[in-house]
Protein backbone atom coordinates (compact mmCIF):
# COMPACT_ATOMS: atom_id res chain seq x y z
CA UNK A 1 0.00 0.00 0.00
CA UNK A 2 2.66 2.36 0.92
CA UNK A 3 6.47 2.28 0.49
CA UNK A 4 8.46 3.74 3.49
CA UNK A 5 11.75 5.60 1.59
CA UNK A 6 14.09 6.86 4.13
CA UNK A 7 16.78 9.44 3.12
CA UNK A 8 19.22 10.31 5.91
CA UNK A 9 18.13 11.11 9.61
CA UNK A 10 16.15 13.93 8.77
CA UNK A 11 14.91 13.10 5.20
CA UNK A 12 11.00 12.78 4.55
CA UNK A 13 9.25 10.90 1.94
CA UNK A 14 6.75 11.89 -0.44
CA UNK A 15 4.05 9.58 -1.75
CA UNK A 16 1.13 8.73 -2.69
CA UNK A 17 -2.01 7.45 -1.18
CA UNK A 18 -2.92 3.94 -2.41
CA UNK A 19 -5.63 5.26 -4.68
CA UNK A 20 -3.11 5.22 -7.03
CA UNK A 21 0.76 6.47 -8.27
CA UNK A 22 4.15 6.03 -7.58
CA UNK A 23 6.48 7.11 -5.04
CA UNK A 24 9.49 9.26 -4.96
CA UNK A 25 12.10 10.25 -2.48
CA UNK A 26 12.34 14.24 -1.76
CA UNK A 27 15.52 15.24 -0.46
CA UNK A 28 15.51 17.23 2.74
CA UNK A 29 14.80 21.39 2.58
CA UNK A 30 18.39 22.74 1.84
CA UNK A 31 19.50 24.76 4.85
CA UNK A 32 16.72 23.56 7.31
CA UNK A 33 18.16 21.20 10.23
CA UNK A 34 16.89 20.05 13.45
CA UNK A 35 16.49 22.10 16.37
CA UNK A 36 17.61 20.32 19.54
CA UNK A 37 15.56 22.30 21.72
CA UNK A 38 12.28 21.59 19.85
CA UNK A 39 13.09 18.24 18.73
CA UNK A 40 12.75 17.65 22.58
CA UNK A 41 9.31 18.95 22.84
CA UNK A 42 8.09 16.38 20.73
CA UNK A 43 6.85 13.30 23.22
CA UNK A 44 8.61 9.80 22.81
CA UNK A 45 5.29 8.16 21.45
CA UNK A 46 5.29 10.43 18.41
CA UNK A 47 9.01 9.98 17.65
CA UNK A 48 8.45 6.08 18.06
CA UNK A 49 5.74 6.27 15.58
CA UNK A 50 8.04 7.45 12.81
CA UNK A 51 7.51 7.54 9.72
CA UNK A 52 4.36 10.40 10.47
CA UNK A 53 1.90 10.20 7.84
CA UNK A 54 0.67 13.95 6.99
CA UNK A 55 -2.66 13.79 4.77
CA UNK A 56 -2.84 16.53 1.55
CA UNK A 57 -5.16 17.27 -1.25
CA UNK A 58 -2.27 17.18 -3.96
CA UNK A 59 -4.93 18.83 -6.71
CA UNK A 60 -4.29 22.28 -5.45
CA UNK A 61 -1.38 23.67 -7.43
CA UNK A 62 0.78 25.65 -6.73
CA UNK A 63 -0.29 24.76 -3.01
CA UNK A 64 -0.14 21.20 -3.31
CA UNK A 65 -0.30 19.08 -6.42
CA UNK A 66 1.31 16.29 -8.16
CA UNK A 67 4.06 16.41 -10.51
CA UNK A 68 3.08 15.25 -13.95
CA UNK A 69 6.63 13.74 -14.79
CA UNK A 70 7.56 12.03 -11.21
CA UNK A 71 4.92 11.54 -9.54
CA UNK A 72 5.62 13.12 -6.56
CA UNK A 73 3.40 15.34 -4.25
CA UNK A 74 5.42 18.66 -4.19
CA UNK A 75 4.04 22.46 -4.09
CA UNK A 76 5.03 25.11 -1.44
CA UNK A 77 2.88 23.73 1.42
CA UNK A 78 4.81 20.57 0.82
CA UNK A 79 8.01 22.37 0.99
CA UNK A 80 6.75 23.45 4.17
CA UNK A 81 5.66 20.71 5.68
CA UNK A 82 8.92 18.65 5.04
CA UNK A 83 11.10 21.58 6.42
CA UNK A 84 8.68 21.59 9.83
CA UNK A 85 9.61 17.80 10.27
CA UNK A 86 13.13 18.21 9.74
CA UNK A 87 13.44 21.61 12.40
CA UNK A 88 11.31 18.39 14.91
CA UNK A 89 13.61 15.98 13.69
CA UNK A 90 11.16 13.64 12.46
CA UNK A 91 10.93 11.81 9.06
CA UNK A 92 7.64 12.77 7.32
CA UNK A 93 5.76 10.85 4.51
CA UNK A 94 2.57 12.93 2.54
CA UNK A 95 -0.29 11.28 1.43
CA UNK A 96 -2.61 12.51 -1.43
CA UNK A 97 -5.88 12.58 0.31
CA UNK A 98 -9.39 13.68 -1.10
CA UNK A 99 -9.69 16.64 0.84
CA UNK A 100 -13.41 16.23 1.72
CA UNK A 101 -12.06 13.26 3.36
CA UNK A 102 -9.43 14.59 5.38
CA UNK A 103 -10.70 15.98 8.98
CA UNK A 104 -12.52 12.43 9.21
CA UNK A 105 -9.32 10.69 8.55
CA UNK A 106 -7.37 12.58 11.05
CA UNK A 107 -9.95 11.96 13.83
CA UNK A 108 -9.97 8.33 12.74
CA UNK A 109 -8.79 6.06 15.60
CA UNK A 110 -8.38 2.71 14.13
CA UNK A 111 -5.18 2.05 12.66
CA UNK A 112 -5.60 1.31 8.84
CA UNK A 113 -4.20 -1.95 8.93
CA UNK A 114 -7.08 -2.93 11.36
CA UNK A 115 -9.70 -1.14 9.61
CA UNK A 116 -8.74 -2.61 6.03
CA UNK A 117 -7.02 0.25 4.85
CA UNK A 118 -9.78 2.67 5.02
CA UNK A 119 -8.72 4.60 7.61
CA UNK A 120 -5.40 5.77 7.89
CA UNK A 121 -3.96 7.77 10.79
CA UNK A 122 -2.82 11.16 9.98
CA UNK A 123 -0.74 12.84 12.10
CA UNK A 124 -1.96 16.22 10.92
CA UNK A 125 -2.56 17.97 7.61
CA UNK A 126 -1.01 20.69 5.60
CA UNK A 127 -3.57 21.52 2.59
CA UNK A 128 -4.76 24.65 2.41
CA UNK A 129 -6.92 24.73 5.36
CA UNK A 130 -9.03 27.71 6.68
CA UNK A 131 -9.23 27.71 10.10
CA UNK A 132 -13.35 28.21 10.90
CA UNK A 133 -15.22 27.71 14.25
CA UNK A 134 -17.42 24.88 12.54
CA UNK A 135 -14.13 22.71 11.57
CA UNK A 136 -12.88 23.82 15.57
CA UNK A 137 -16.20 22.51 17.32
CA UNK A 138 -15.60 19.07 15.38
CA UNK A 139 -12.32 18.25 17.29
CA UNK A 140 -9.93 20.51 15.12
CA UNK A 141 -7.07 22.53 15.60
CA UNK A 142 -5.37 24.81 13.45
CA UNK A 143 -2.06 26.34 13.62
CA UNK A 144 -1.59 30.03 11.63
CA UNK A 145 0.80 30.08 9.02
CA UNK A 146 -0.03 32.05 5.91
CA UNK A 147 -3.25 34.01 4.75
CA UNK A 148 -5.23 33.82 1.42
CA UNK A 149 -8.14 35.08 -0.37
CA UNK A 150 -11.33 33.41 -2.20
CA UNK A 151 -10.84 34.30 -5.79
CA UNK A 152 -13.49 33.40 -9.13
CA UNK A 153 -11.83 32.33 -12.32
CA UNK A 154 -13.25 32.78 -15.29
CA UNK A 155 -12.92 31.26 -19.00
CA UNK A 156 -11.85 33.99 -21.31
CA UNK A 157 -15.13 35.32 -23.33
CA UNK A 158 -17.59 33.97 -20.58
CA UNK A 159 -19.78 35.94 -18.34
CA UNK A 160 -18.01 38.61 -16.07
CA UNK A 161 -17.81 38.47 -12.23
CA UNK A 162 -16.90 41.02 -9.81
CA UNK A 163 -18.98 40.02 -6.55
CA UNK A 164 -20.88 36.95 -5.20
CA UNK A 165 -24.25 38.31 -6.31
CA UNK A 166 -22.62 37.84 -10.00
CA UNK A 167 -22.45 34.20 -9.11
CA UNK A 168 -26.33 34.17 -8.73
CA UNK A 169 -28.45 32.36 -11.81
CA UNK A 170 -24.81 30.69 -13.50
CA UNK A 171 -22.91 27.35 -12.26
CA UNK A 172 -20.16 28.04 -9.84
CA UNK A 173 -17.95 24.91 -9.92
CA UNK A 174 -15.75 24.43 -6.39
CA UNK A 175 -14.04 21.89 -4.63
CA UNK A 176 -16.49 19.37 -2.28
CA UNK A 177 -15.60 20.80 1.67
CA UNK A 178 -13.90 23.95 0.84
CA UNK A 179 -14.93 27.20 2.45
CA UNK A 180 -15.84 28.35 -1.23
CA UNK A 181 -18.13 25.46 -1.31
CA UNK A 182 -20.25 26.75 2.12
CA UNK A 183 -19.77 30.50 0.67
CA UNK A 184 -21.66 29.92 -2.12
CA UNK A 185 -24.60 27.82 -0.54
CA UNK A 186 -24.51 30.34 2.64
CA UNK A 187 -25.18 33.22 0.35
CA UNK A 188 -28.19 31.50 -0.73
CA UNK A 189 -29.22 31.08 2.98
CA UNK A 190 -28.67 27.17 2.75
CA UNK A 191 -26.54 24.40 4.54
CA UNK A 192 -23.89 22.19 1.72
CA UNK A 193 -26.34 20.31 -0.53
CA UNK A 194 -29.63 23.26 -0.09
CA UNK A 195 -31.24 22.60 3.46
CA UNK A 196 -32.40 26.26 4.25
CA UNK A 197 -30.68 27.71 7.42
CA UNK A 198 -32.97 29.24 9.73
CA UNK A 199 -33.13 32.64 9.83
CA UNK A 200 -31.15 33.11 7.03
CA UNK A 201 -32.41 34.69 3.71
CA UNK A 202 -31.20 33.62 -0.10
CA UNK A 203 -29.35 36.80 -1.45
CA UNK A 204 -29.96 35.46 -4.85
CA UNK A 205 -33.77 35.24 -4.31
CA UNK A 206 -33.69 38.66 -2.58
CA UNK A 207 -32.38 40.44 -5.32
CA UNK A 208 -34.79 38.99 -8.23
CA UNK A 209 -32.20 36.54 -9.49
CA UNK A 210 -31.79 32.97 -9.78
CA UNK A 211 -29.85 30.19 -7.49
CA UNK A 212 -26.44 29.81 -7.48
CA UNK A 213 -25.67 26.26 -9.54
CA UNK A 214 -23.14 25.43 -6.91
CA UNK A 215 -21.05 22.02 -8.64
CA UNK A 216 -19.12 20.18 -6.24
CA UNK A 217 -16.31 18.30 -7.00
CA UNK A 218 -14.09 15.79 -5.37
CA UNK A 219 -10.62 17.36 -6.39
CA UNK A 220 -10.17 20.81 -7.84
CA UNK A 221 -8.29 19.24 -10.84
CA UNK A 222 -11.91 18.15 -11.86
CA UNK A 223 -13.66 21.51 -10.72
CA UNK A 224 -10.87 23.54 -13.39
CA UNK A 225 -11.98 21.34 -15.58
CA UNK A 226 -15.75 21.72 -15.71
CA UNK A 227 -15.13 25.64 -16.17
CA UNK A 228 -12.87 25.12 -19.10
CA UNK A 229 -15.03 22.56 -20.76
CA UNK A 230 -17.78 25.14 -19.88
CA UNK A 231 -19.99 22.96 -17.53
CA UNK A 232 -19.30 25.69 -15.15
CA UNK A 233 -19.34 29.68 -15.80
CA UNK A 234 -17.32 30.65 -12.56
CA UNK A 235 -14.71 28.62 -10.71
CA UNK A 236 -14.41 29.77 -6.55
CA UNK A 237 -11.05 28.47 -5.11
CA UNK A 238 -8.21 30.10 -2.80
CA UNK A 239 -6.44 33.17 -4.62
CA UNK A 240 -3.41 31.55 -5.08
CA UNK A 241 -4.19 28.60 -6.70
CA UNK A 242 -6.52 30.62 -8.65
CA UNK A 243 -3.28 33.40 -9.96
CA UNK A 244 -1.59 29.72 -11.15
CA UNK A 245 -4.56 28.27 -13.04
CA UNK A 246 -4.11 31.54 -15.30
CA UNK A 247 -0.28 31.37 -15.45
CA UNK A 248 -0.97 27.89 -16.48
CA UNK A 249 -3.66 27.80 -18.94
CA UNK A 250 -1.99 30.52 -21.21
CA UNK A 251 -5.23 33.00 -21.30
CA UNK A 252 -8.07 30.09 -20.91
CA UNK A 253 -8.75 31.67 -17.79
CA UNK A 254 -8.60 35.00 -15.86
CA UNK A 255 -9.38 36.21 -12.20
CA UNK A 256 -12.71 37.87 -12.04
CA UNK A 257 -13.47 40.62 -8.97
CA UNK A 258 -10.55 41.25 -6.60
CA UNK A 259 -9.86 38.49 -3.89
CA UNK A 260 -12.17 39.14 -0.55
CA UNK A 261 -12.23 37.37 2.97
CA UNK A 262 -8.75 37.00 2.99
CA UNK A 263 -7.94 34.40 5.69
CA UNK A 264 -5.65 32.49 7.70
CA UNK A 265 -4.51 29.11 6.83
CA UNK A 266 -3.54 26.73 9.30
CA UNK A 267 -2.10 23.44 9.87
CA UNK A 268 -4.64 21.20 11.28
CA UNK A 269 -4.55 18.55 13.83
CA UNK A 270 -6.68 16.81 16.49
CA UNK A 271 -8.08 19.18 19.06
CA UNK A 272 -5.16 18.96 21.52
CA UNK A 273 -2.47 17.16 19.79
CA UNK A 274 0.68 16.50 21.65
CA UNK A 275 2.63 18.14 18.33
CA UNK A 276 1.14 21.12 18.88
CA UNK A 277 3.78 22.71 21.15
CA UNK A 278 6.69 21.65 18.80
CA UNK A 279 4.66 22.35 15.47
CA UNK A 280 4.36 26.42 16.57
CA UNK A 281 7.39 26.89 17.90
CA UNK A 282 9.24 25.24 14.55
CA UNK A 283 6.78 27.51 12.72
CA UNK A 284 8.29 30.44 14.28
CA UNK A 285 11.63 29.38 13.66
CA UNK A 286 11.21 28.68 10.05
CA UNK A 287 9.96 32.30 10.15
CA UNK A 288 12.37 34.02 12.02
CA UNK A 289 15.15 32.28 10.46
CA UNK A 290 14.46 33.01 6.92
CA UNK A 291 13.38 29.61 5.80
CA UNK A 292 10.21 30.21 5.26
CA UNK A 293 10.45 33.21 3.22
CA UNK A 294 12.88 31.53 0.98
CA UNK A 295 9.80 28.99 0.31
CA UNK A 296 7.22 31.31 -0.72
CA UNK A 297 10.00 33.24 -2.89
CA UNK A 298 10.45 29.97 -4.01
CA UNK A 299 6.96 29.60 -5.30
CA UNK A 300 5.85 33.02 -6.09
CA UNK A 301 3.55 33.08 -3.06
CA UNK A 302 5.04 35.34 -0.55
CA UNK A 303 2.15 37.94 -1.00
CA UNK A 304 0.50 36.20 1.47
CA UNK A 305 3.63 35.56 4.33
CA UNK A 306 3.37 36.44 8.03
CA UNK A 307 5.24 36.92 10.87
CA UNK A 308 5.90 34.61 13.99
CA UNK A 309 4.42 37.24 16.15
CA UNK A 310 0.91 36.49 13.56
CA UNK A 311 1.56 32.66 14.92
CA UNK A 312 -1.95 31.06 16.42
CA UNK A 313 -3.80 28.61 17.53
CA UNK A 314 -7.16 28.72 16.07
CA UNK A 315 -6.94 32.17 14.66
CA UNK A 316 -10.38 32.51 12.30
CA UNK A 317 -10.24 36.88 11.82
CA UNK A 318 -10.84 37.28 8.13
CA UNK A 319 -9.08 40.50 7.24
CA UNK A 320 -10.65 42.96 4.87
CA UNK A 321 -14.23 42.71 2.96
CA UNK A 322 -15.93 39.67 2.88
CA UNK A 323 -17.07 37.72 -0.26
CA UNK A 324 -20.32 36.87 1.03
CA UNK A 325 -22.93 37.92 4.43
CA UNK A 326 -22.36 35.96 7.75
CA UNK A 327 -24.29 33.06 7.45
Amino acid sequence: MQRRIPVMALAAAIMLAACGGTSTPTPATSGVAKVDSIAAEVPDAIKKAAPLQIATDATYAPNEFVNPDSGAIQGWDIDLGLALCQVMGLVCTFNNVTFDDIIAQLKASTPSEVAGGDKPRYAFSVSSWTPTASREAGGIDFITYYKAGEAWLVKAGGPAITSAADMCGHAVAVEAGTTEESDAWGYMGKQVGGTPRSGDKNNCTAAGKQDINVLSFGTQTEANSALLSGRADFGWLDQPVAGYQVTQTGGKLQLGGTACSVSPYGIALVKGSSLEKAMTDAMKYLMDHGSYTTILTKWGVQSGGITSADVALNNNSSIGPSCVPSY
